[in-house]
């Protein structure tokens, strides 16, 4: 059979049935939270979709919509089904296959990451030129790490575009989770090089150049706050390089401005914190270490070191209430355990 030539409303290949087969066979694996499934089946989009898709049941770009609901809902079996009732109608739309493969890695089950990776694998066959298809498809072999995978399908946008930024982002990441900061510098560069534009690019160029202590780093963040003045964690990355460096005086003025901006910024009082504990000021590490843990209740680390800054202040039943409170929401930690060894032997004594 020549896949290539497959006209629209024809059965999906037999790869991909027997995907959906497997998909829609593990449904009942499922047993739903009655809340969540009354909000499927309550939620107003869904409700609409529904009825039109009684009245037009032929109507494939329905069933993929309202599979896109229930993805966002969570409703994982209920979108999968869906895909499958939009593919057997149409099987050469690649958003179809883009959301499957989706809500495939999203829901997690043994064996569906494979699964997605199938999907898209089937997808830049039929779409062999689409590069949108085969950048899914080379992100999700990154996910699971299979980086040679990877660079074969970029290698394949290089074929039809050469200096497609994306394509080097990607090739970027997959450089950078292998290690090699050399190869990612490159491919970042190049990103940037053909689309000024890339935040995620300056994004990621500035954190290598921020482990490197490289002052480049700056220079990357404010291309991104260029870019996207909204993208927060370039000014977090800002303050981390200068509290790193121990110029707090930049790192304090920039935190401040981000806790201006956005009041829940946990990671910036954490930051303010940690900054005036290795200053002594203990009193404003404890405040700070509590803005942390209150805008973010499950900050392990804040609770961490605000017992290390009780107990620094004498206050060890405070600071035994924060290291067991840190123990108990993450018990690989090792730091709280040490610290309550720590203070039953001072309190032996």
């Amino acid at each position: 059979m020549n896949i290539g030539v497959l006209k629209r409303g024809q059965i999906l290949g037999y790869t991909l049935l027997a995907c959906l087969v497997v998909f829609t066979g593990c449904k009942s694996e499922r047993k739903k939270v009655p809340e969540a499934y009354l909000q499927l089946t309550t939620d107003p989009e869904i409700v609409r979709l529904s009825q039109l898709i009684e009245k037009e049941p032929q109507n494939d770009s329905l069933y993929y919509r309202r599979a896109k609901v229930y993805y966002h809902l969570d409703g994982f079996d209920e979108a999968l089904a869906d895909l499958q009732t939009a593919m057997r109608i149409d099987s050469m739309k690649p958003e179809y296959y883009h959301l499957l493969a989706d809500v495939l890695i999203d829901y997690a089950r043994p064996n569906d990451s494979k699964r997605a990776i199938d999907v898209l694998t089937l997808a830049a066959k039929r779409f062999p030129e689409r590069i949108p298809t085969l950048l899914k498809l080379s992100e999700f072999q990154l996910i699971v790490r299979q980086y040679s995978d990877a660079m074969a399908t970029l290698d394949r946008i290089f074929r039809i575009d050469p200096r497609h930024p994306e394509a080097f982002f990607m090739a970027g990441r997959v450089a950078l989770d292998m290690g090699d900061t050399v190869k990612a510098l490159a491919s970042f560069k190049k990103a940037v090089q053909y689309e000024a534009e890339h935040a995620d690019a300056w994004m990621f160029m500035g954190r290598i150049y921020l482990n490197q202590n490289n002052p480049l780093a700056i220079q990357c963040f404010d291309n991104v706050l260029r870019v996207d003045s909204s993208r927060l964690e370039a000014h977090e990355f800002k303050a981390v390089f200068y509290k790193v460096r121990g110029e707090y005086d930049k790192a304090f003025e920039i935190y401040r401005d981000l806790v201006r901006r956005n009041r829940d910024y946990s990671n910036a009082y954490f930051d303010m914190g940690m900054m005036y504990l290795d200053l002594d000021s203990l009193n404003k590490a404890y405040d700070h270490f509590t803005l942390a843990i209150k805008t973010d209740p499950l900050f392990v680390m804040a609770y961490y070191y605000r017992g290390l800054t009780s107990e620094l202040m004498g206050n060890l039943e405070a600071a035994r209430a924060d290291y067991v409170q840190a123990n108990k929401m993450s018990p690989n930690y090792p730091e709280p355990k040490e610290a309550l060894a720590r203070l039953n032997k001072k309190q032996s004594k």
